[in-house]
């Protein structure tokens, strides 16, 4: 049995099959039973000269990725988009299928390396409960990443820009609600990480008034930081509040056009859970609550972890 473990040790260690080390594990502690991916984020090497990773500007063919923009819906009912800008971003310039349909894993996973430095566990996070939620299909159709399978999975409540699903269309974006996030500035040009924090809160209480159905668990609370969290990982770069400053003009791009903002500066090092849950944990100080890991029983019992007055209100 010792040699058994050594050897598996080993085969991890290496480098060796995910799905051959993955068999010996109990199928109740498997996130992927059959990891349905190939590609992976390349490694950023520090050296000497560049010792610390930063952004470089994203270059691409822009003939052959040019912007087309859909709503979900489009086309007589044809066309999917889902409700994460990101995601939609790369269909409306043709890194995955242009009509949102029928797109594998592998396709969507390396989309989002390509053009935003996804981390692979991050891809997983966002597609394991969504192929799983729709019985593992070979391909997916990007309005699966806001039905009603996912929710309280991968569609999360109290987004920044959408409705609740309970509530309306929760795919395509609803302006009253964009216009009142990117008011959070404070300097007309900006938003930080306390500004997000802040509009966060905000949708929370107006989510939690408006509907009934509305719970907030710690696995909820995540979810919906985490869309604030990606938007500061992917478009924040050097400016006046530090490497993660996050321009309105390019959020607004960003969520509006549902494209890639001009100027956009691609991470050199791939954007990981363990930086994700920086950006959350920090969001959550600063109205006054911190989400428990890994989640407790019964999280999805109808309760609100998140307090509705926060610290920095007092």
């Amino acid at each position: 049995m010792l040699l058994r473990i050594r050897f598996l040790y080993l085969v991890a260690i290496l480098g060796g099959p995910i799905h051959f080390v993955s068999s010996f594990i109990p199928s109740s502690q498997k996130v992927l039973n059959h990891p349905p991916y190939e590609g992976h984020n390349e490694l950023y090497i520090p050296d000497l000269s560049h010792p610390v990773p930063s952004k470089i500007p994203f270059e691409f063919d822009r003939e052959k990725h040019f912007y087309q923009r859909y709503v979900n819906g489009s086309e007589n009912g044809f066309v999917r988009r889902s409700s994460c800008p990101a995601v939609n971003a790369l269909a409306n310039r043709g890194f995955v299928n242009r009509d949102g349909r029928n797109i594998t894993w592998e396709e969507l996973a390396q989309a989002s390396r390509d053009v935003w430095n996804f981390g692979d566990d991050n891809i997983a996070l966002v597609l394991g409960p969504t192929f799983a939620s729709h019985g593992w299909p070979e391909t997916m159709d990007l309005d699966y990443l806001a039905d009603d399978e996912v929710q309280h999975k991968v569609n999360c409540p109290a987004s920044p820009t959408r409705n609740e699903r309970e509530l309306g269309d929760n795919v395509n974006i609803n302006m009253t609600l964009l216009e009142t996030f990117l008011n959070f500035t404070k300097d007309n040009e900006t938003l930080t990480v306390e500004d997000m924090a802040e509009h966060h809160h905000l949708r929370h209480n107006q989510c939690l008034e408006d509907n009934p159905y509305f719970r907030f668990g710690n696995a909820d609370a995540v979810c919906s930081l985490a869309q604030y969290a990606n938007a500061i990982a992917v478009l924040g770069r050097i400016g006046p509040n530090g490497l993660s400053t996050v321009y309105v003009d390019e959020l607004r791009t960003f969520y509006l056009e549902e494209d890639i903002p001009v100027g956009y500066a691609r991470r050199e090092m791939p954007y990981y859970s363990v930086e994700a849950n920086c950006y959350i944990d920090r969001m959550a100080h600063h109205i006054g609550f911190q989400p428990i890991r890994p989640w407790p029983p019964n999280d999805d019992d109808g309760r609100d972890v998140e307090p509705t007055n926060a610290e920095y209100e007092a």
